[in-house]
């Protein structure tokens, strides 16, 4: 049976986003009067990293055997041993190095300088062994010194410490995608020779386009990324990595056997010199097994590279490989074993980006979009002259409130409590249907570029079931499951309602096809993985359909909100008929502008083969309208059973 092509997140495979920003600086002038020989070694240590961890360990071990060693030397060995041994797959070495390297910024009297690279290095190894808390709090210290003190090496670094976060532990490319053009744009300003950083840099930038399906943008990235390699040495580990991600494009593009012995080629290399990449290349040759209808092969590499992410602390890669082996028991008829795999991922999910942990990054972005966009700078200064001229209002207000009595403020608050009826559901908190419209009409958006909001429908798979079995009760629990997890998946800045019924609405501003597909594949991929407990010892896993569309429905055009609806309504439709539990997407172009909205909805298919619009789905769908009398397939939900129950030890 077919299954639908999902790339596998292989992540940031290289931890070492701030290596070379501790080789970038001035570090024979502070470290000429201690030992520059030593500080070449560690130079060396660092360039050979990439190529051959293995040979970095045995020098950087060497390296700190010795007695007396000055700060910077010691720092950079440190640093160093800890990247090779994530390299190599050791979690707790690579976590012991982050330790020292924390250590060692309370040594008195260090330079800012090394002060800097001590954070950067200890944040991004903290980060790839999945203490997200520890790293975040090193990488608000590391901007906010950066900010003051104009680096712009630690700058860089920070700006991709949150892409990171945002790629990995919050799943969302798009979101990641921002702050690494940030980081790009403030490298092209150093006007420099190339450095490591900047295959960093470029790598990630490629790979987020990757998982996008942008995938000429992302050829273009690994390009420019395998020619500054190309001018460094000891970039092996780079270079193969590149070479993983085309062969991905080569898989996405249906070239299933090109693919595969590509991977083959490059799993004998990876298995001694890069435990993590090889994790990836396992994983990407199971789901080319699963799509060839073979599902035991398919679960041979995933538990294959489970057993090699587990013993190395990969947390990106176990999670991906229960994901991966989840899909694998469902395709081998085991529903029980696949909701094992899927609450071990779920419980991966829950431990890192939640609470403070999520709080913490949002003060981290807000600060650094406010300190390197001189635009938002200056909407500060306005919006804090605003809040003083509000607050004298509401000082005047005040004194004339306490003169007249307090019946003025008890009617206000009657009013706002009304407005907050009136516009909120009451089961979930989301906005309601109405106040969902409301924001639909506030996201028309007429330009005539790529760019435009996109409406997402999205509904739960048979909640009438869930509710005829088991009662009203465990349906409004599983809404507000189901609520909580997209907003918590959104954006900051989407809008999240409850449409009605089962159905959910997210709305995304000024945003591009394939950021609101690979936005509707996401959050479906999150409900699947969702357990609701409905009753004792009774869990729910339940499915969601979702059908994209944008808004308006043709750029350079204002168009009701009603026209994006029905089209978002379609996609959602094509989606369910396909076997549920997938999105469907509808986009539609500027050659189809001028063409009546009911005749491209009746005959996607047709309007797609006339260029008026791009469709997208999480697996293959047909959108030909359905035959008069004819029942669309059951869906995997029926299949299932009704809600998914599922008995808990």
């Amino acid at each position: 049976m077919p299954f639908p092509l999902r790339a596998v997140r292989c992540r940031r495979l290289l931890p070492c986003l701030a290596l070379a920003a501790a080789l970038a600086g001035p570090a024979h002038a502070q470290v000429a009067d201690t030992d520059a020989r030593l500080m070449e070694q560690v130079m060396r240590c660092h360039t050979t990293v990439h190529g051959a961890p293995r040979d970095a360990l045995a020098m950087a071990e060497k390296l700190l055997a010795m007695p007396s060693l000055a700060p910077v030397v010691e720092i950079g060995a440190v640093g160093c041993r800890g990247f090779a041994q994530q390299l190599l797959g050791r979690g707790d070495g690579s976590l012991e190095s982050a330790a020292r390297l924390q250590a060692l910024l309370k040594t008195p009297g260090l330079p800012p300088l090394e002060r800097n690279r001590a954070l950067q290095m200890a944040a991004t190894l903290l980060q790839r062994n999945g203490q997200t808390r520890e790293g975040l709090q090193l990488l608000e210290s590391m901007l906010e010194r950066g900010i003051a003190e104009g680096d712009v090496s630690a700058q860089i670094t920070a700006l991709t410490g949150i892409a990171l976060i945002r790629a990995e532990q919050m799943d969302d490319p798009e979101g990641a995608l921002h702050y690494q053009a940030q980081a790009i744009t403030l490298s092209d300003h150093l006007r420099r020779p190339p450095l490591p950083q900047d295959v960093m840099l470029h790598y990630n930038y490629g790979y987020t386009l990757l998982q996008l399906k942008r995938y000429d943008e992302a050829e273009r990235a690994f390009v420019r990324t395998e020619s500054i390699a190309n001018r460094l040495s000891n970039q092996d580990v780079m270079l193969h990595r590149i070479r993983s991600h085309r062969a991905e494009v080569q898989h996405a593009a249906g070239r299933l056997e090109v693919a595969k012995a590509q991977f083959l080629e490059l799993l004998p290399w990876q298995q001694h010199n890069d435990p993590l990449g090889q994790v990836v290349t396992l994983q990407r040759l199971a789901r080319i097994a699963l799509e060839q209808d073979q599902p035991e092969e398919a679960r041979r590499l995933g538990e294959q590279a489970l057993a090699v992410a587990e013993p190395g602390r990969f947390p990106e890669g176990i999670r991906d490989s229960l994901d991966l082996l989840a899909e694998i028991s469902m395709a081998l008829g085991n529903p029980t074993q696949a909701r094992d795999y899927l609450r071990q991922a779920r419980q991966i999910d829950q431990a890192r980006m939640k609470g403070d942990n999520l709080n913490r990054l949002a003060r981290l972005q807000a600060r650094a979009e406010q300190a390197l966009e001189p635009i938002r700078f200056n909407a500060t200064q306005e919006a804090s002259r605003d809040r003083l001229l509000r607050n004298a209002a509401l000082a005047a207000a005040a004194v004339l409130l306490l003169a007249g009595g307090g019946l003025y403020l008890r009617m206000r608050r009657q009013q706002r409590r009304l407005r907050q009826l009136g516009t909120t559901d009451p089961v979930t908190g989301l906005p309601n249907r109405r106040e969902a419209e409301r924001l639909l009409d506030a996201a028309m958006s007429v330009s005539s570029g790529d760019e435009r909001s996109a409406v997402l429908l999205l509904e739960i798979d048979g909640f009438k079931s869930l509710n005829d079995l088991h009662g009203h009760a465990a349906g409004d629990e599983l809404l507000r499951a189901v609520a909580e997890e997209l907003v918590r998946n959104s954006d900051q800045h989407d809008h999240v309602a409850r449409w009605g019924g089962a159905t959910f609405v997210v709305i995304r501003a000024n945003t591009s096809q394939a950021a609101a597909f690979a936005l509707a594949a996401h959050l479906c991929r999150c409900i699947e993985r969702l357990q609701v407990d409905v009753a004792p010892g009774q869990c729910l896993t339940p499915g969601m359909s979702a059908g994209v569309a944008p808004h308006p429905l043709f750029p350079g055009m204002a168009a009701p909100h009603a026209d994006t609806l029905r089209a978002a309504s379609r996609a959602l439709q094509v989606a369910r008929r396909s076997g549920a539990g997938t999105w469907a997407g509808l986009w539609g172009l500027a050659e189809g502008r001028n063409v009546d909205v009911y005749s491209i909805l009746r005959d996607p298919e047709q309007a797609l083969a006339q260029g008026w619009i791009a469709i997208g789905g999480g697996r293959p769908m047909s959108w030909a309208p359905p035959r008069d009398g004819a029942a669309a397939p059951p869906s995997r939900e029926e299949n299932r059973g009704p809600g998914r129950i599922s008995q808990l030890p």
